[in-house]
């Protein structure tokens, strides 16, 4: 991200990557297979105008829990699974009072999943073993949960950096301003509609939008044109 923010392009950090060990793999296989995960994750399918602004905030943002939730929030945009596990499965769970998440959950959710996605019910017990550790170990490296065994949830501290990145991500995708309110993406911090429509008021107090509600009537305006924008807005000055 940081050679990215220098304007490099993404051949050029992949170059890196493989042939000058930018990341200290030992191993060229290692090289590629660490590549090719960032470059899905965060690279692949993106314009180079989204990369830019992308790597700016995770690079320059005044809050390093921000920077991660925002790569977290990317990541979930092209992984399915992870997105629904964590806007179907976790966040149910925490809203529903439970303190832990644990194997059992995450296997007894995929089961329910079953009928609509039977290509489930085709994975092996290795598979399937390797996709739930996988799941636990990401939301715990992201700050979802705590606790190496044990998951534990805490109350997540959603960042103004990241929830505005967030917030100007859906204006980028053209969606009206209830269903910006009401997107399941909040879902990916546990996030519940009372706590959108929360951090939207401390946003235009902020003077990142412009905001104001009566029930569920709301009037949103932006400040800023696009993504692009708001993260040189960000990373310029101290939010909340």
């Amino acid at each position: 991200m940081r050679e990215l923010d220098h304007g490099l392009e993404p051949i050029a950090v992949k170059r890196m990557v493989l042939h000058d060990n930018l990341l200290g793999r030992q191993t060229l296989r290692a090289r590629e297979a660490v590549w090719d995960l960032l470059h899905l994750r965060y690279v692949g399918g993106r314009s180079q105008e989204f990369v830019t602004a992308l790597a700016r905030m995770v690079t320059h943002s005044p809050n390093e829990a921000a920077a991660n939730l925002v790569l977290f929030y990317e990541l979930c945009q092209v992984d399915p699974l992870l997105y629904d596990l964590t806007t179907g499965c976790t966040y149910e769970l925490y809203h529903s009072a439970r303190t832990t998440i644990d194997k059992v959950d995450v296997e007894q959710w995929l089961v329910a999943q079953e009928p609509s996605h039977p290509e489930i019910a085709a994975w092996s017990p290795q598979t399937r073993g390797k996709v739930i550790s996988s799941y636990l170990a990401i939301i715990r490296d992201f700050g979802l949960v705590r606790g190496v065994q044990q998951k534990s949830f805490h109350k997540l501290f959603m960042p103004s950096e990241a929830f505005l990145y967030v917030l100007y991500h859906h204006k980028d995708r053209g969606l009206p301003v209830k269903a910006i309110i009401q997107s399941r993406d909040w879902r990916l911090f546990l996030m519940t509609e009372d706590e959108v429509v929360f951090l939207m008021e401390e946003a235009a107090r902020d003077g990142f939008v412009r905001f104001r509600h009566s029930g569920d009537i709301y009037d949103l305006g932006f400040v800023y044109s696009n993504l692009r924008e708001v993260v040189d807005a960000i990373v310029g000055r101290k939010v909340r």
